[in-house]
């Protein structure tokens, strides 16, 4: 890993090769396949370390905070060429607790980077006005972090994330979109699993093609879903994703956690991911109807 007493000789106005470098990668599309860890943890930190074959780590925005309060960066937990995806969305209690400075403070440390912001929670049980606010309320928050990064000069990419479930939730996101030029969509998933969930993978196919229809976005990044058969059946703009418990399982050993297994597993999710890619994208009108909106 790199040392914090070079990051700190270097400072913030001077790049290192790999920050140069990744300051145009991140304005790529996150595709492929990629891993979501728990910092600040010395099982991840050996598996990320020298580890070649990673590209984006996902971090959540807490785990963020603590490796940073502890190092100063994040440069100590990843390598240089390894871009942090920081994820906003957490539990209710982390995101409430935020503050709009707390998140720019961490965006300036982290930098190059990407960010899927979040500020309010959502839920398909909370009534429609309730709901609408809720969404206009991260709509706005996302809007003036765009203005805030812009403002500051950072190297941040925001990618935002799904506040609502129906086509038209999703409409409310179109002026932001053509506002800021997005073309991708962080579909964060990890609501659709457990026990209240019922038929999750359906669900959550269906409301990830709402979002398609309403934004008609280039590119959607799923966090928090890597199950290898589900992955066959997203729409063909699904060209990303990410999770936790299954390539932990794939790369676990009697000694931990080894690198060995991540390629394979890599590419086995990336060849579901991909299947569909080749094919042309139906038109947007096709996918809304109301059995869109469970």
């Amino acid at each position: 890993m790199s040392s914090h007493a070079e990051s700190q000789e270097l400072g913030r106005g001077q790049q290192t090769l790999h920050e140069a470098v990744n300051s145009h990668r991140i304005y790529e599309p996150v595709r492929g396949v990629h891993p979501r860890v728990e910092l600040p943890d010395e099982e991840y930190e050996e598996w990320l370390d020298s580890n070649q074959d990673v590209e984006y780590v996902v971090i959540n925005f807490s785990d963020a905070q603590k490796v940073i309060k502890r190092d100063g960066g994040l440069r100590q937990a990843i390598e240089p060429w390894h871009i942090p995806v920081i994820l906003g969305t957490e539990h209710d209690d982390d995101v409430n607790k935020r503050t709009f400075q707390d998140v720019v403070d961490l965006l300036e440390v982290v930098q190059p980077a990407i960010y899927v912001p979040d500020v309010v929670y959502s839920y398909n049980w909370m009534e429609d006005e309730i709901q609408e606010n809720a969404i206009e309320a991260y709509i706005g928050h996302v809007r003036d972090l765009q203005k805030e990064i812009i403002e500051q000069d950072f190297d941040i990419r925001l990618i935002p994330t799904n506040k609502g479930w129906k086509y038209e939730h999703f409409v409310e996101y179109r002026e932001l979109y053509d506002e800021f030029d997005y073309e991708e969509f962080a579909f964060y998933a990890v609501q659709y699993t457990g026990g209240d969930a019922g038929n999750g993978i359906n669900v959550l196919q269906s409301h990830v093609r709402n979002s398609i229809a309403a934004i008609d976005m280039e590119d959607v990044f799923l966090i928090g879903w890597l199950a290898e058969d589900d992955l066959f059946d997203f729409a063909p703009r699904v060209r990303g994703a990410t999770g936790l418990r299954q390539w932990k399982d794939a790369c676990s050993t009697r000694n931990g956690l080894s690198q060995d297994p991540w390629p394979e597993f890599q590419e086995s999710r990336e060849a579901k991911l991909s299947f569909n890619e080749d094919q042309e994208q139906r038109p947007v009108n096709e996918f809304f109807s109301g059995k869109e909106d469970n």
